[in-house]
């Protein structure tokens, strides 16, 4: 059996990539065909100590960490 392990979100303005977060899944198509559009509500700082400002608009992408086997023994 595979367990799916957890996403990250790579945060984009005008098409530059700025950085990712951790996150939890919240649309159902991942990677590029998953992009969205989004105006941050408030401030975010990324895993590389960017900081993108409240009110900005940016394109995001849903990536899935690697996931990990699990084996069931009986």
């Amino acid at each position: 059996m595979f367990e799916q392990g957890k996403y990250f979100k790579e945060f984009f303005i005008d098409n530059k990539y700025i950085g990712q977060l951790p996150c939890t899944k919240d649309r159902e198509e991942i990677g590029y065909y998953g992009r969205k559009y989004e105006l941050l509500q408030e401030d975010i700082i990324l895993t590389n100590k960017k900081k993108i400002k409240k009110g900005t608009e940016v394109n995001t992408i849903i990536y899935p960490v690697c996931g990990k086997i699990i084996i069931k023994t009986i």
